[in-house]
């Protein structure tokens, strides 16, 4: 049978019957007339061909039929006043949701740790699913889907996108390293040779460069920050880092450090989420738990977030 020839609110009586096994009670618990129920039931004989439920001297009484109908459809209903429960209200105490939280391998190790205690804390019977991000820009998401992102662009109209963090990067190099001991000028910059990371982005320096007609010179990539450091200390290789991520993983004086010759260049973390799941109770409720763990995480380390510069907490222009 073709579901689209049901109106589904027929299923909604249906299970009320059972449930009642009067007409008298249905149409009170659905809140129409004793009449306007009748005529349901007919229906729903019609739709079944089946008489469903019938007048017996100790009442109502299911058909074979109903009986085989019923747990199937209490079941489906149940499920769909769970989905739009929550929709429209979440209480982290008693939800059973799962989550999807699609977070960039440079924040795993800093961030998750707390995230997922204070999650099991508030919220026991959720279920949070961490994966990494597809794709570089919008269109590789599910609706529903949470992302943590780094040095991201405009996204449009479909989306939302609120940073949580803005950091300055640094050019970190072994302490032998031969401009570690000068000043790091654009040309000292340029010629070195570099290692990026393509899990933390950085295209806006290169872009930068472009438009002048220079570029720097890429002799390694690396698809996250795990090497890094290592690498760095036995290679003349210079990266890009944010300067909060040498902070928390790298000990004082492992490497050389210096400014990065490009003006107005910013490591930045924006949270995304699409427009349509804006007013989902559950993913705010997520969404509060990520800006304040972020706020505590990297308090002091972190770059105030000016709305006048195009960092307001909220930007669903971007």
């Amino acid at each position: 049978m073709n579901l689209r020839r049901i109106d589904l609110n027929l299923l909604v009586i249906f299970d009320t019957l059972m449930a009642e096994r009067s007409i008298t009670g249905a149409a009170q618990k659905v809140g129409v007339t004793p009449s306007a129920m009748s005529h349901a039931l007919h229906r729903l004989r019609q739709t079944f061909n089946d008489e469903l439920m019938e007048r017996t001297g100790h009442g109502m009484v299911p058909t074979q039929c109903a009986l085989d109908l019923a747990q199937s459809v209490h079941a489906a209903l149940q499920q769909l006043q769970k989905a739009v429960d929550q929709q429209l209200a979440f209480d982290p105490r008693t939800s059973e949701r799962s989550f999807t939280l699609r977070i960039s391998p440079y924040l795993a190790d800093s961030l998750l740790p707390r995230l997922c205690a204070r999650v099991q804390s508030e919220a026991p019977k959720t279920m949070l699913m961490i994966e990494f991000p597809r794709g570089y820009g919008p269109g590789f998401d599910n609706p529903g889907d949470l992302q943590l992102r780094v040095c991201t662009e405009d996204w449009g109209a479909e989306y939302r996108q609120q940073r949580v963090l803005r950091n300055r990067f640094i050019v970190a190099m072994r302490h032998g390293h031969p401009a570690a001991s000068m000043a790091m000028t654009l040309d000292h910059f340029l010629s070195s040779q570099h290692l990026i990371v393509t899990s933390i982005g950085t295209p806006a320096v290169d872009n930068r460069l472009a438009a002048d007609g220079r570029s720097r010179s890429i002799a390694l990539t690396l698809p996250c920050l795990t090497a890094v450091i290592p690498v760095l200390e036995q290679t003349d290789l210079c990266a890009l880092l944010p300067e909060q991520w040498i902070r928390l993983h790298c000990e004082p004086g492992r490497l050389a450090t210096a400014p990065v010759p490009v003006p107005d260049f910013a490591f930045t973390v924006d949270m995304i989420w699409r427009s349509q799941d804006h007013d989902d109770a559950g993913l705010r409720w997520l969404r509060g738990l990520l800006v304040s763990e972020f706020a505590v995480l990297y308090e002091g380390w972190a770059e105030p977030l000016d709305s006048a510069s195009g960092d307001s907490p909220d930007r669903p222009e971007r």
